[in-house]
């Protein structure tokens, strides 16, 4: 029986992962010139939804987060200023679309994209319930490899995926894949693009892990 339950849940994921690809491998990938330059998202057409999102409060249309993660996002904030880019919640259901990672997987959450063309930077972080840390974090980085499969053939926004960081500080697993502006850096190789990320997400999750053993 546990066997059999095994192969069930191995083939939940797998359908959960094959249906996700195929939607952002769409995105990425349809369309004329002008659609694709629209479509060139990971995220597409969900719309804001941070109304439904957990521990937030709206005032008109902007969100503020509350509680520990707004610290978290703040100190983040504080540390990389107007390169923070993610401006959009992503709800509690389209996390667990986009992630797998659902609702009784964690505590607590904060997890934000960019919802414009100017890039992909994302910072996701899960407060998972104790027996849940080491699959959420399998579930990020199942994620993580399926956007570096989308974006094999977008150089800038597969930098900032390759140079994304998945880290576990006590029971929270971080996802942060930062960089802000990097178009500088167009003539330059990848690996200098990935370097700027890399640096970008390491000063994100410094400050993170400070703020969570000094709570």
């Amino acid at each position: 029986m546990k066997i059999s339950n095994m192969k069930a849940g191995n083939l939940t994921k797998n359908i959960l992962y094959a249906a996700l690809f195929c939607t952002l491998f769409m995105a990425a990938g349809c369309g004329d010139n002008n659609e694709q330059a629209r479509r060139n998202q990971a995220y597409l057409s969900e719309g804001n939804g941070e109304e439904d999102a957990v521990n937030t409060i709206m005032a008109g249309s902007k969100y503020k987060i509350t509680g520990p993660m707004d610290d978290l996002k703040d100190a983040v904030v504080g540390i990389l200023g107007d390169n923070y880019w993610p401006d959009t919640m992503l709800t509690a259901e389209e996390l667990a679309e986009r992630t797998g990672i659902s609702e009784n997987m964690y505590e607590d959450y904060l997890a934000e994209y960019q919802h414009t063309q100017a890039g992909i930077d994302m910072m996701i972080l899960i407060k998972a319930r104790e027996e849940e840390v080491e699959n959420v974090e399998n579930y990020l980085s199942q994620y993580r490899e399926i956007l570096l499969r989308i974006y094999e053939q977008q150089p800038h926004n597969e930098s900032k995926v390759f140079a994304s960081r998945i880290e576990v500080i006590d029971n929270y697993v971080c996802y942060v894949q930062l960089g802000a502006d990097i178009t500088s850096l167009n003539e330059q190789d990848s690996e200098k693009m990935v370097a700027h990320c890399q640096h970008e997400n390491e000063r994100a999750l410094d400050i993170i892990e400070k703020k969570i053993f000094n709570a």
